[in-house]
């Protein structure tokens, strides 16, 4: 293997327009001290590194450096290890079952919450229906007040673009 490191320091004089995208910062990040390094592989080798970097929509100038980098981390084989065994234990088992179980529960919420939705002004308007009985039968003093006495259409159609169509803005 052979290292051979290359010093730019050079600086460019850039333009206000070029200041505020990033090309500064990707010249900078291309003007810091880097080390090349020369290393033979076998094609095959090469070629699965080709392809790997394709399918993530990286080039080999930027690929490369980013899979040295990931494959020198701090994680030691001992440590992968250790986290495979936790995850394939009884514990790691139990935990993903519960964590299906806590997902399928707030998928049973999530459509009883929209069925509810669904079903907001037939249920306003029998409740309305209701309290205008009893004003009818003079029976006043009976009708509770409630905070949804007041929702207008608008209110309704806030809820059903919330909660039916997932617009959350």
């Amino acid at each position: 293997m052979k290292i051979s490191t290359v010093f730019s320091r050079q600086k460019k004089q850039t333009s206000q327009s070029q200041r505020r995208s990033i090309t500064p910062f990707l010249e900078d990040l291309e003007a810091r001290d880097k080390v090349c390094l020369n290393v033979t592989i076998p094609v095959t080798e090469a070629e699965n590194i080709n392809k790997l970097l394709k399918e993530k929509g990286l080039s080999q100038k930027n690929g490369i450096p980013l899979l040295i980098q990931y494959g020198l981390s701090d994680e030691t084989e001992e440590e992968l290890e250790k986290l495979r065994l936790e995850k394939n234990s009884k514990a790691g088992y139990s935990l993903t079952s519960r964590s299906a179980a806590m997902h399928f529960q707030t998928y049973q919420y999530f459509m009883e919450n929209k069925r509810l939705t669904i079903k907001l002004n037939i249920m306003l308007s029998e409740n309305r229906s209701m309290k205008k009985r009893l004003e009818n039968e003079d029976l006043q003093n009976r009708v509770p007040k409630d905070e949804w006495d007041n929702w207008d259409k608008a209110r309704v159609d806030e809820f059903y673009r919330k909660y039916v169509f997932m617009n959350r803005s």
